[in-house]
């Protein structure tokens, strides 16, 4: 099949942002490159429109497929922002360094420094460091960073990072491009970059470093693309169960039904292995997974790290929806005012499966792991309702705030 006109437009705007993430310490080709972007972005749906005489009901698709975007602020900061490219100039940019003091899942309680000369940044720093061990409890220090973060940011949009924007825009596109296939009976084409692709040298790009106050050693997230094997099969045993949980969440309808199929692909995964590896996945508002990762995390302040990039990427996907599966250790809260979370004794250990909606929607599942003395037996105990509290767990609290819901009174 031939690729599509606006198919093609899209996978040039992917070079481009490209582009733009490989070039954002250049200061001179970084702007050009934006500038590009923004202008580029914009004809993709111009080539929609001027090919409208070949798709069938055009109008009634059209008008739904950019419904919101007149009132959605990055869109129209897209729009607006061509045309000042192009009848006034370059827009008007920042650049900032800034320090960030990192000891919880409340973004909130951060403590932040914003420098922008390379000489007042060690200083910076060092400020950070004097304020957490006056302030803060040794057994908290142990669990902090302090992130050190080079920002590009436009005038006319100051609440967002560049990069951040423009993945946004480019998962806008994308969406609609994919959504004008599946309206023509078909799908995106292939060689079309999926919106998730470069999360991995975002991060990378922006050169965000972590100094861990534990060690005082500058640390990166490493984040790893792993091409889909499809060549796998599961065990015999496994496969009849395997392809009917595959279906219930391709054909998932609610959150309800994507929750109780992920649910039961965790039990039985658990039971096959004896062990359940972290798992993330976010989806839209089809119920459609969009995207998907695992993660080792070595310290708590790594899953503090993690959470925080996890709510620019449900951001930057347009996600309705994210779960997360995974083992925890049940640990003694008698000392936690003086001791790290990691020396607390290990009293039980769990599976667990915890969903947020964009609409504040909270689900959990969970289970107590038993296993026999020796570790060669193992059974999973489904807990109950009262056994979970019922709570939304603190470590979707980056979320809540992204997303502008209200954390609950216990955060």
């Amino acid at each position: 099949m031939t690729i599509r006109q606006w198919e093609k437009r899209l996978r040039d705007l992917w070079i481009l942002l490209e582009h733009c993430h490989a070039t954002y310490m250049e200061p001179d080709i970084f702007r050009m490159n934006i500038n590009q972007f923004l202008q580029t972005s914009r004809t993709v749906t111009f080539i929609i429109q001027k090919n409208k005489a070949s798709i069938p009901d055009f109008e009634t698709w059209y008008g739904g497929a950019i419904q919101d975007w007149a009132t959605n602020p990055i869109m129209v900061w897209a729009k607006d922002s061509r045309n000042k490219i192009e009848k006034e100039g370059d827009l008007e940019l920042n650049s900032t360094l800034n320090l960030c003091l990192i000891f919880s899942y409340i973004v909130e309680q951060d403590v932040k420094i914003i420098t922008g000369r390379s000489e007042l940044l060690k200083a910076g720093t060092k400020k950070l460091i004097r304020f957490a061990r006056k302030n803060m409890p040794s057994h908290v220090i142990e669990s902090s960073a302090i992130k050190i973060e080079r920002r590009w940011v436009a005038n006319s949009l100051p609440g967002w990072e560049l990069l951040h924007a423009f993945n946004y825009i480019y998962r806008t596109l994308y969406m609609t491009c994919r959504d004008l296939a599946k309206h023509l009976g078909s799908v995106i084409d292939a060689t079309v970059p999926d919106p998730t692709a470069l999360f991995y040298v975002y991060e990378t790009a922006r050169q965000v470093r972590y100094l861990k106050l534990s060690d005082l050693k500058c640390h990166y997230q490493h984040i790893k693309r792993v091409p889909v094997d499809r060549m796998y099969k599961p065990p015999e045993t496994m496969t009849a169960t395997m392809h009917r949980i595959q279906d219930n969440v391709s054909r998932a309808d609610s959150t309800e039904k994507i929750f109780e199929a992920l649910s039961e692909m965790a039990e039985r995964m658990f039971e096959r292995d004896g062990f359940h590896v972290p798992m993330l996945f976010m989806l839209d508002r089809h119920h459609t997974i969009i995207d998907f990762m695992s993660v080792e995390f070595n310290d708590q302040v790594e899953k503090y790290i993690f959470w925080r990039n996890i709510s620019d990427r449900f951001v930057a996907n347009k996600a309705a929806s994210v779960v997360w599966i995974c083992e925890a250790w049940i640990r003694d809260a008698n000392k936690l005012n003086s001791l790290a979370i990691n020396k607390l004794s290990i009293i039980g250990e769990r599976l667990y499966i915890n969903l947020l909606g964009d609409t504040g929607i909270s689900k959990s599942a969970g289970w107590e792991i038993i296993r026999s003395i020796d570790g060669q037996n193992m059974a999973l105990k489904k807990l109950e309702y009262d056994d979970l509290n019922g709570k939304i767990p603190f470590f979707f609290a980056p979320i809540l705030h992204a997303i502008g819901l209200p954390y609950p009174d216990y955060f």
